[in-house]
């Protein structure tokens, strides 16, 4: 008898002395790339995974994040991610996420949102076209707020410029998720990311960069105590937004 895939995927990363910043805080850009390894796990033992569908001509794409971070870890502590397939309707999967300290201390949620992409005509298809259907465990959202969209952001003058190389690139040949959070998080003042900690990040990924583009990041405070800013990415040659986000931030003690 065939041991079937588990509903709720379980993995446990090390914080090595690579994935903390000056501060030795546990940065955001290695949080999401556990996410994204936990969620590409589980995809791979249900049979869903980036691998698998582009043997069909399909693949995923993230469009939607919202992350909660309750904490930072630092080097030589252990995230704990608890991850599964939330919802779906007929073109946008969720999956949940909560994580834990090495102690099993909450110290974090997140909800994404995908959709599944014809790879020769570049269109969504229906989650029907999966080539297994997702679970559905019983079991409470990771958080009450859903990722939502973000309307075009007015005001904000990019800045910064990145110009894409071949290590900024996922296995569909576009520019990684977590890249475009990167950067974003780059154009803040200095004073914030030298003294604060990352509460929320809403993102919308609204484009796809290709290798050796120029892109342009920028952001701006939307509150009079700097705790909230706006971000944007954008194609530099013609001025498209290509992620927008959100992000809310706290003091660190």
């Amino acid at each position: 008898m065939t041991d079937l895939p588990p509903q709720i995927w379980k993995e446990v990363y090390p914080v090595r002395s690579f994935d903390v910043d000056a501060r030795g805080h546990l940065t955001v850009a290695a949080v999401c790339n556990f996410l994204q390894d936990a969620a590409g796990c589980h995809a791979h033992a249900l049979g869903v995974s980036i691998d698998q569908l582009h043997q069909i001509h399909l693949t995923w794409v993230l469009i939607r994040m919202r992350l909660e971070l309750d904490r930072n870890l630092e080097w030589q502590d252990r995230l704990q991610i608890h991850t599964w397939p939330s919802h779906q309707d007929r073109l946008i999967s969720q999956r949940d996420f909560l994580l834990f300290d090495g102690v099993g201390r909450a110290s974090g949620r997140c909800v994404t949102q995908w959709v599944v992409m014809d790879m020769q005509r570049w269109r969504p298809q229906r989650l029907t076209a999966l080539p297994k259907p997702l679970p559905k465990p019983d079991r409470p959202r990771a958080m009450e707020n859903m990722p939502a969209k973000i309307d075009a952001i007015e005001g904000v003058k990019p800045e910064l410029s990145f110009r894409v190389g071949d290590r900024d690139l996922d296995r569909n040949g576009h520019v990684n998720n977590v890249r475009y959070i990167e950067w974003a998080l780059e154009a803040l003042p200095a004073s914030v990311r030298n003294t604060c900690g990352l509460r929320t990040l809403d993102i919308n990924f609204t484009g796809e960069a290709f290798h050796a583009e120029s892109l342009l990041a920028g952001c701006q405070a939307s509150d009079e105590w700097q705790t909230s800013f706006l971000h944007v990415i954008r194609r530099q040659s013609t001025g498209d937004d290509l992620a927008r986000a959100k992000t809310m931030w706290r003091p660190l003690l």
